[in-house]
């Protein structure tokens, strides 16, 4: 039992690795021990992180996120029931924010963190990564299930979930870009979110900030002949409203400069739901743009599109 508890735990470790690193977080910190310095949590000396990732924030001006990642694994899949899958999750996020709590004032993460030599605000965040194993239920979505979730935390730090399904999902868009024939040289696209992006950066970069990585949207910008181009991956499937909704996020963030817009979903007909694209389309024909719906879940029909 215990054997299997271990494997599956590295396994978990392992598949986080290198999600992270499809986002750019390579340079990561691994198996961090940090003391513990509050006797309210009740548990061993040290807390051990199994990942902290630095880096400049590109929607934050001035500021220097500290994320520190906790990988949970679970070799069967969620609990079944909602209630189980709420305990299951509390119990992850409460052990996360102790980590976290302890980790911000920790000596050596502080010399570290000035190691980096970051900007001069510093914002730390937890990030949990709960992934299973049961390929029956890849997509389940746990989110109306989170609504219910009230946690204690004591960190005073914003916590970020990744499940089963946001991870899959960023696996299947990243993947899907990069074997299309424009997949050779890519970077993640920032919106302005509101009033945080960064004025002194570029609004561009190989890196996707955690915010990001807490969206249903990635979105892409890659270069198609000498044009700037943009492709919008979305955890959503096809409808005349999705597509309005997405074909208008698009033009807000490319504010002009591109010509060329991808827009990916989960499901998309190319026969069956023609009529409806071309429809939601047709709003846009004055924007003088080029813009191709696709399904990222590929299969045969896809060739209709071509």
């Amino acid at each position: 039992m215990g054997e299997s508890s271990k494997t599956s735990g590295e396994n978990g470790e392992k598949i986080t690795e290198e999600l992270l690193k499809l986002i750019g977080w390579s340079n990561l910190l691994k198996g961090v021990s940090v003391p513990c310095n509050d006797k309210s949590h009740n548990r061993e000396k040290t807390h051990g992180n199994d990942f902290i990732f630095i880096y400049d924030s590109p929607l934050h001006e001035d500021r220097t996120d500290v994320v520190y990642v906790s990988s949970k694994n679970a070799k069967n899949g969620y609990p079944r029931g909602d209630q189980g899958v709420r305990t299951t999750l509390k119990e992850h996020l409460s052990e996360l924010d102790e980590i976290v709590s302890c980790s911000k004032i920790s000596p050596e993460i502080s010399q570290t963190i000035q190691n980096f030599k970051g900007r001069k605000q510093k914002k730390h965040a937890g990030l949990l990564v709960w992934l299973h194993g049961d390929r029956e239920n890849l997509n389940r979505d746990i989110r109306r299930v989170l609504n219910h979730i009230r946690l204690d935390l004591k960190s005073n730090c914003p916590l970020y979930l990744m499940d089963m399904s946001r991870a899959s999902f960023i696996k299947a868009a990243i993947s899907h870009f990069r074997a299309t024939k424009y997949g050779g040289e890519y970077q993640f696209y920032y919106p302005k979110l509101g009033n945080v992006i960064a004025n002194n950066d570029e609004r561009y970069g190989y890196i996707l900030p955690i915010e990001l990585i807490a969206s249903d949207l990635i979105p892409i910008r890659f270069i198609l002949g000498e044009r700037p181009s943009l492709c919008l991956y979305a955890k959503q499937g096809f409808s005349e409203e999705t597509l309005n909704k997405l074909c208008s996020l698009a033009f807000d963030f490319s504010d002009g400069w591109v010509k060329d817009i991808f827009i990916g979903l989960e499901s998309y007909h190319p026969a069956d739901d023609k009529q409806k694209k071309d429809s939601v389309l047709m709003a846009y024909q004055e924007r003088e743009a080029n813009i191709k719906v696709f399904c990222y879940k590929e299969t045969i029909l896809d060739l209709l599109e071509c």
